[in-house]
């Protein structure tokens, strides 16, 4: 018998497998305990030599013993004939299964579960508006937005993000509840009172195990002075931090402050900068910081705040350079190191597919503001771009940290987890964010049904939730997808007016679409998106020289960033439509032309691969786009075999089967086998969706199907 025999009848390499995979979970509990404060630090490092020891010792043991019903015997003095190794060997892998599973489960908890609050951590809440004139809230969000700022200035010391800490304004929640919530040690509250030229800032400090202050004061002052005020009670919190947490040794930290030489400038400023805090009219915000620096133009952060507004408003990548970059440049020249000018140039560079300068500027932004969620946000869309998932994942968590409330982070890693094929997680993220926001919950569900497992009408009924708690979700072109894909196209038509020709694309209504697209590209010549969606529906119509032209003019926009797929993003589209173009050439000839565009098609893909973690296997994209590749190399085994995967992962778009890139396939039978076999989940789909919306509609007040969608339907009893 061979000795690779041998160890698997006594079971030695299955216990190598169990010991490792023990120790591995017994490293990770240890790692938790220490962090706690369970166990003393010293017992990780002596854990780690313990059990390298005691591997070959399990293995020696294993080989020279075994398991008999009478109890341990050594190996030589049992008969072959009663020996139980087999039953012994099953039992170590339902062990073994069972210390993966906890592994999982450990895997979550550290992840998510972010521990006991740090003890140099505060919370800046908004300052309550004691002015009696509900239109002075700005003014008291912007007193505590700017103490928060200064505070995320004093080193060792987390900050929750603003988003974080704003979320229970107006809300009827004790401070250790809030603590709790937002895992920290200490809270900065207080109130401003505003009456003319006079203001009046209480503030108090309060640790929050104890619900106890650590300090408090009052300052009243002319509005003159209000820049004063800001400096004197960071300091002072500083101060009393210092004190009690031992911050810092030696000198004090000086916080700094934003100043303007014109009060009025900076009320302006607050004004606009309110507006773009609550996602409300862009073009109120530019206005009233345009009126800041008119009354002040050496303000800098009026400078860095108008840049980021503009570039969030306008229309064109090119007119947001155009307006942008010299405030931008304006701000940096009057302060270097300021944190939204280098969050604006982020955010400018991530729009125009420069992902590694957006990587630097928002580095330099959290250096300046470690609390900046813009910047992280910047930070891990750009990371993950470029393909430095590692780095986008850890940028994540520490999001989750610095702005725990903030719904987008964990709706944001919920996408990550499908793209990974991860789903059981995403749907656990999803849970999560129920709480803190049901709309993002209900979407997050929607999307890892519908995108991820192809289950459309457990998708829909997410979505429809959704849609109630959000009104504007009903825009989603994903909604309007999964209704078009089962074939109601009149209730797909509903979701988005905007859109209504992706919908008549799919109901072959080719002159209608090609309608809508020419005038909205008429009605906007430099529009990007226009002309793709232009270029897109007379593809599909079949006029691919047509297409050819605007096929090429979207290079146009953005070449560098053409293939750029952010996580949040990962798709076919940058693929399918290049794959779109390189036909196109081919059709006019240029072979040489469509050749090149197939080239770095399948670069940007190898790259994408590479760079993905060692747990992507590849999603429903991936194969649409080796479908793409292999019906444009004319080898249809492979394109079948591609497209039958990427049903098997979700794909229920039958448009993609349309794609003139596989004409030659039409009609193969094997090809049209596959096709049937999705319409056949499509109908399954279909039937599940009819009983949903007529029959079990779980939002009935909100939205209702049109009545002849349900004409005939018959309710079906579980």
């Amino acid at each position: 018998m061979g000795l690779i025999s041998e160890l698997r009848r006594r079971n030695v390499l299955r216990m190598a497998v169990l010991y490792v995979v023990a120790a591995w979970l017994i490293m990770q509990v240890a790692g938790v305990l220490i962090d706690l404060g369970s166990l003393p630090g010293w017992v990780g490092p002596s854990i780690l030599p313990l059990l390298v020891i005691g591997f070959p010792i399990a293995l020696i043991f294993s080989w020279f013993y075994e398991i008999t019903p009478e109890g341990i015997s050594l190996e030589k003095d049992v008969d072959r004939a009663e020996s139980i190794t087999h039953v012994t060997g099953r039992r170590l892998d339902f062990i073994v299964i069972a210390l993966l599973s906890a592994g999982l489960i450990l895997f979550a908890y550290d992840k998510w579960w972010i521990g006991p609050p740090p003890e140099k951590s505060i919370a800046v809440l908004a300052f309550e508006n004691m002015s009696g004139d509900p239109d002075q809230e700005y003014f008291s969000d912007g007193v505590s937005d700017e103490l928060l700022n200064v505070l995320a200035q004093i080193p060792e010391l987390t900050v929750i993000s603003r988003s974080s800490a704003f979320s229970f304004k107006g809300k009827d929640v004790s401070i250790p509840q809030i603590a709790e919530q937002l895992n920290v040690a200490h809270v900065l509250e207080g109130s401003v009172r505003r009456d003319g030229n006079r203001i009046r800032i209480t503030a108090q400090l309060i640790e929050a195990s104890s619900d106890s202050h650590l300090w408090s004061d009052s300052y009243d002052r002319d509005l003159d002075d209000v820049f004063g005020v800001q400096e004197e009670i960071a300091t002072a919190i500083s101060d009393a931090l210092k004190l009690r947490l031992k911050l810092a040794t030696g000198e004090v930290v000086q916080p700094t402050v934003i100043k303007t030489a014109s009060t009025a400038a900076y009320d302006a400023y607050l004004r606009g900068r309110d507006l773009i805090n609550r996602g409300q009219n862009a073009e109120g915000a530019i206005r009233h910081l345009e009126r800041s620096l008119r009354l002040d133009n050496s303000f800098a952060p009026a400078h860095a705040l108008l840049a980021i507004a503009i570039t969030y408003n306008a229309p064109t990548l090119e007119e947001a350079r155009r307006e942008a970059i010299s405030h931008l440049d304006r701000a940096q020249e009057l302060e270097p190191d300021l944190a939204e000018a280098h969050g604006g140039r982020a955010v400018l560079a991530r729009y125009a597919g420069d992902h590694e300068s957006a990587i630097e500027h928002a580095r330099a932004a959290l250096a300046s503001n470690p609390s900046y969620a813009d910047a992280m946000n910047s930070l891990q869309l750009a990371l993950g771009a470029v393909g430095r998932f590692e780095e986008m994942e850890a940028t994540i968590m520490r999001m989750a940290v610095a702005d725990p409330m903030n719904a987008g982070t964990r709706f944001n890693y919920g996408w990550w987890l499908g793209v990974l094929g991860r789903v059981e997680e995403a749907h656990e993220i999803a849970d999560q964010l129920l709480a803190l926001s049901p709309s993002a919950g209900y979407w997050a569900h929607a999307q890892t049904s519908g995108i991820w497992q192809g289950k459309i009408a457990e998708a829909l009924s997410w979505a429809l939730r959704a849609e109630a708690a959000y009104p504007a979700n009903r825009r989603n072109a994903y909604t309007m997808q999964w209704f078009s894909w089962i074939g109601e196209y009149d209730e797909a038509r509903r979701v988005n007016d905007e859109r209504k020709y992706v919908v008549d694309v799919a109901e072959g209504r080719f002159d209608e679409a090609i309608d809508a697209t020419q005038g909205r590209m008429q009605l906007n010549p430099e529009s990007g998106r226009a002309i793709t969606a232009a270029a897109n529906v007379l593809y599909a119509a079949g006029r691919i020289d047509e297409a050819l032209p605007l096929l090429e003019h979207t290079l146009d926009f953005a070449p560098d960033a053409f293939f750029v797929v952010s996580p949040i993003e990962l798709g076919i589209w940058p693929h399918r439509a290049m794959m779109r173009l390189a036909l196109a050439r081919r059709n006019a000839g240029d072979e040489e032309g469509a050749q090149a565009a197939a080239r770095k098609t399948r670069q940007n893909r190898e790259d994408l691969h590479a760079a993905m973690p060692a747990t992507f296997a590849g999603n429903k994209f991936s194969y649409e786009t080796e479908a793409l590749f292999a019906a444009f190399d004319n080898d249809p085994d492979r394109a079948i075999a591609a497209l039958k995967s990427a049903i098997l992962r979700g794909l229920r778009d039958p448009g993609l089967f349309d794609d003139p890139l596989f004409e030659e396939l039409w009609d193969v039978p094997r090809f049209t086998a596959v096709r049937e076999e999705l319409d056949a989940i499509l109908a399954a789909e279909h039937d599940k969706v009819l009983q949903l919306i007529c029959f079990n509609n779980p939002t009935p007040d909100n939205w209702q199907p049109l009545p002849e969608t349900c004409e005939g339907v018959v309710e079906r009893h579980p």
